[in-house]
């Protein structure tokens, strides 16, 4: 399929859409939630999804294409 497209002087694009849907009814958004409001021992934070500032457990929350979209944090282990 690769060699037709490139015949065809097209080339394919890989994307990555890292942002998750907010519903409860997607398992991604309402697992990852119930993991974030979890009891962590002191100086541990679950922060499964990026948070709107530090001092705040509510995950940051933006518009995308699925509608009202958070993100994971990539950045900590836990997530």
């Amino acid at each position: 399929m690769n060699s037709e497209i490139e015949e065809q002087g097209r080339r394919i694009v890989v994307i990555v859409d890292p942002h998750i849907k907010v519903s409860d009814d997607y398992f991604v958004y309402s697992e990852g939630i119930e993991m974030q409001n979890q009891e962590q021992p002191a100086g541990n934070f679950s922060n499964i999804f990026i948070r709107e500032n530090a001092d705040s457990p509510q995950p940051f929350e933006g518009d995308c294409w699925p509608g009202n979209s958070v993100w994971i944090d990539f950045l900590n282990t836990n997530a």
